[in-house]
């Protein structure tokens, strides 16, 4: 069975586990599903991060502190967005412009807050503005499987070759296009502004790329090919969702500022 297949039927799989959960009238189901998730992303990027056991013992106790008083409501999740904005706004591009991570002291304190502002921004968006949240995946996975068929078919100038050798260039043209056409029809289809969502195709594309980047330079400085081999030719969680731990939080501190289609 080639790669292709698996990544395939595994994608077409997940899709159906996706739309059932979203759609169903009983939120749980959408919860629960993002909750594995985002707790499968924290327990691969615990083994990615390499940290010691005094230090993942503080990893786990800040990530079930966090969900536990953001469920009781404890705390206001939108500190944890604001935290995560900031982080792929600044420190992320000079991470990913220094070829490596350079707050490994900290990592195991910055990790669980950058996986549970996903779990925030998810939970923020899906009661608030679900057709964003869905546009929002829609704009990732397109993005993403654009770059990698562009980037196969086309891709001879390297994007970060350092980083990660597979992203090209024409990957990321590739991926703005697809996007456009997309958000054309998009826009004719629900009387959208298409200004507006031609701005989400302009943030959200470079965040989802910062954050694909950004997850293959941990997994470099882990020297490891992929975060796990949980989901059969894709890897791991992490390895699925990388674009969307950056663009989730940015889109929802957008929205949070008042951005809306």
């Amino acid at each position: 069975m080639s790669v292709l297949f698996k990544r395939t039927l595994s994608s077409i799989f997940l899709f159906i586990i996706f739309v059932f959960c979203y759609y169903n009238q009983n939120h749980l189901f959408f919860l629960s599903l993002a909750s594995i998730f985002i707790f499968l992303a924290l327990f691969e990027l615990c083994n990615l991060a390499n940290i010691i056991k005094f230090e993942k013992l503080i990893y786990w106790t800040l990530s079930l502190s966090l969900f536990i008083f953001f469920i009781l409501k404890s705390i206001h999740s939108y500190y944890i967005v604001y935290m995560c904005f900031f982080f792929w706004a600044f420190i992320a591009p000079i991470t990913i412009y220094k070829k490596q991570i350079f707050f490994n002291s900290f990592k195991f304190l910055i990790y669980p807050i950058l996986i549970l502002g996903v779990f925030f921004s998810v939970f923020h968006l899906y009661f608030y503005d679900k057709s964003l949240l869905l546009l929002v995946f829609f704009l990732v996975w397109i993005s993403d499987i654009s770059a990698y068929f562009f980037g196969k078919k086309f891709g001879k100038n390297k994007l970060a070759p350092f980083i990660s050798p597979g992203k090209t260039i024409e990957g990321v043209l590739g991926a703005f296009l697809m996007n456009t056409i997309f958000i054309i029809i998009y826009s004719l289809l629900f009387s959208i502004n298409f200004f507006n969502l031609l701005i989400l195709v302009i943030i959200l594309v470079p965040a989802s790329i910062l954050g694909d980047l950004f997850e293959s330079l941990i997994k470099r400085e882990s020297n490891k090919k992929d975060s796990s081999n949980i989901i059969p030719g894709h890897g791991g969680i992490l390895d699925r969702i990388d674009s969307l731990i950056s663009v989730l939080p940015l889109m929802t501190f957008f929205s949070l500022q008042g951005f809306h289609l």
